[in-house]
């Protein structure tokens, strides 16, 4: 990342950990960039305990979850689609044994919102709730799955009735 970008954005002001974030976050329309910008560093920062990363284009948080077993990895994952279900938010996510994937980012408008950086914060309480586990240094490219499976969803996140009008 160039030395001009990370100077001109207000967001890296006093986030030291340049080289893992590929860009400046990408807010949706009508989130407060300055409130957002404050609760984003906590979660990426691993200073200061943040284990997400920004997406490749800004606009999501990501970050892999892993358990014991399959069993904690199964009721953390319902405790966050109860929490998913309260907001009216999903995330895009993958699960392979113990280990799940989770990527929050709005869809419609486009952009990482308030409600993707209070679930990512929630998930990390429940992780804590669930007995989170140290992640191994691979992967099971759950993070390429998730990709595949977001890509030919189609618009998720667009009210039906817009879809029937365009």
């Amino acid at each position: 990342m160039s030395s001009e970008l990370i100077s001109a954005s207000p967001f890296f002001d006093g986030v030291k950990v340049y080289s893992s974030m590929p860009m400046p976050p990408s807010f949706s329309a009508g989130t407060d960039k300055d409130a957002a910008t404050e609760s984003l560093r906590s979660l990426i920062t691993p200073a200061a305990g943040g284990k997400w990363t920004l997406t490749a284009n800004g606009s999501g948080l990501e970050r892999s979850f892993k358990f014991a077993t399959f069993n904690k990895t199964w009721d953390f994952m319902n405790a966050v689609a109860t929490e998913a279900k309260r907001s009216k938010h999903h995330p895009e996510w993958s699960n392979v044994y113990n280990t799940t994937f989770i990527r929050w980012t709005t869809h419609h408008p486009k952009g990482l919102s308030n409600k993707d950086l209070e679930l990512a914060l929630t998930c990390d309480f429940l992780a804590k709730q669930f007995g989170e586990v140290e992640p191994d240094k691979t992967s099971c490219g759950l993070t390429d799955l998730a990709d595949t499976v977001a890509a030919v969803a189609g618009d998720c996140c667009v009210p039906k009735k817009f879809k029937t009008q365009a």
